[in-house]
């Protein structure tokens, strides 16, 4: 990679500007300070991009008085050359401020000669007439009212943090400048990382009570259960632990158990949580719970179905069920069947407060996502007002599909999940293996429907 070429201007005895060229990065600052004087610091940050680079960095120093051009190596020699360039022109005379006049040593930093800054002596503005009450204590005791004062305590207050804008990039040409010079430039407003930052402060937005977000598409092998899981450890990682549960409400004999990255152990079940939790009580335990769940490793929870089940959960199995996880978490996420008649797919709707509905690019998945709307439609029509269609890639999906998919539907919220070899592979769902695309339109996914549900917060 080309080092760039540096532009540092001395704008005054203790500060100069360094503007990187060809990098689309605004100026970075230098100061010096109590420790290191602005020639040390000058030199130390560009030995530093010498050293990131393993190559000199051509260096254009400019003063009031005049304009040198040095090479800093990845030694630290600091060596005065030819200009490569020609010298801009000035076709205007600009009066010469006092700042700091720079000499290249060779083996050593840019040292800074500094002059002593004249103070004119000129007639001073005249005295306030009426002193400043801030920062002024009156020499008799407070007897009046405090009202006003009051009123100008919130002006002292400490700005609110937003780190979503402030905190320095990670991601991108700025977060790789970031990196390798130890600078702290911020994203870009328009950049994938803001985004992705405003995504994650979505998610942890409030949410209704009793919030469930119900995974379904009447044709099986779509994407539910991998999705739903990912999703749920998504919203945890984002919302904290023992946030988010994820729920097994598919067909017995379902995969549900063989893709979470933690299996659960026998007796971690509904059966057995809904024998040994009264669906009524109020004043169930955290331990209590916690026997029946088990912990994923971003943080959310999962239920799955007892193994060797012979009867599918039927709806107030799945209302007791939710009810009890419900009083104990912000939201649960639901993993359905196939089967719109089962009592559990019935729960699952009627209880959700929004619907994400994956949809692989084939005729026939199309055909069942029409067909899973038009139930939705027959059992909780408002719902569709909060349904997420995602559009997923995979072998053998027909990309000219995507248009006739996405005309044939509603005017529902749509996005887009890119092939993720996980999910198709039938390998268990670990959410750090999840490639960083996939991770990101999952992050992306919850904020959006995070945000159709926090609507319906009063």
């Amino acid at each position: 990679m080309t080092p760039p070429t540096v532009d540092v201007e001395i704008t005054s005895t203790t500060t100069a500007r360094a503007t990187l060229a060809d990098a689309d990065v605004p100026p970075m600052n230098l100061e010096a300070n109590e420790s290191k004087t602005l020639s040390t610091v000058v030199h130390e940050f560009l030995h530093n991009m010498a050293q990131t680079h393993g190559a000199d960095v051509e260096v254009v120093y400019r003063t009031a008085k005049d304009t040198r051009f040095l090479t800093v190596g990845p030694d630290g020699n600091t060596e005065e050359r030819a200009p490569s360039m020609p010298l801009p022109t000035v076709t205007e005379a600009a009066p010469e401020p006092v700042v700091a006049e720079a000499t290249a040593l060779p083996g050593g930093p840019v040292v800074v000669a500094t002059e002593q800054i004249a103070y004119g002596v000129g007639p001073q503005p005249a005295a306030a007439t009426t002193p400043s009450p801030v920062g002024q204590r009156s020499a008799e005791p407070g007897t009046g009212p405090i009202e006003g004062l009051l009123d100008e305590l919130p002006q002292l207050s400490a700005p609110r943090a937003n780190p979503a804008a402030s905190d320095p990039a990670r991601l991108g040409v700025r977060g790789r400048l970031n990196a390798m010079l130890g600078l702290e430039l911020a994203p870009k407003p328009d950049s994938l990382e803001r985004r992705l930052r405003d995504s994650q402060t979505t998610i942890t937005r409030p949410l209704p009570e009793d919030a469930v977000i119900t995974f379904a598409n009447l044709k099986g092998g779509v994407g539910k259960t991998p999705m739903s899981i990912s999703l749920a450890e998504t919203m945890a990682e984002h919302r904290g632990p023992a946030t988010v549960t994820c729920m097994d409400l598919g067909e017995i004999g379902g995969s549900f158990a063989d893709r979470v990255a933690v299996p659960p152990a026998a007796g971690k079940d509904m059966v057995g949580l809904l024998a040994g939790i009264d669906p009524a009580a109020t004043d169930v335990r955290p331990s209590t719970l916690a026997r029946y769940l088990t912990r994923q490793p971003s943080g959310s929870d999962i239920i799955a179905e007892r193994d060797g089940a012979d009867s599918p959960l039927s709806y107030d199995d799945a209302a007791a069920l939710g009810a009890i996880l419900g009083r104990h978490r912000d939201v649960l996420v639901a993993d359905t069947g196939n089967s719109s008649h089962a009592g559990s797919w019935r729960w699952a709707i009627t209880a959700a407060h929004a619907v994400i509905l994956p949809v692989p690019l084939r005729r026939d998945a199309a055909a069942a996502a029409q067909r899973t709307l038009a139930t939705i439609a027959a059992v909780r029509p408002d719902v569709l007002a909060r349904t997420v269609v995602v559009i997923t890639a995979g072998p053998g999906d027909v990309p000219m599909v995507e248009i006739e998919v996405v005309n044939a539907l509603p005017a529902l919220r749509v996005c887009r999940m890119p092939f993720e070899p996980l999910f198709a592979s039938g390998e268990r769902i670990a959410l750090s293996q999840l490639r960083r695309e996939t991770q990101d339109a999952l992050t992306v996914l919850a904020a959006t429907v995070v945000d159709l549900m926090a609507g319906a917060v009063g």
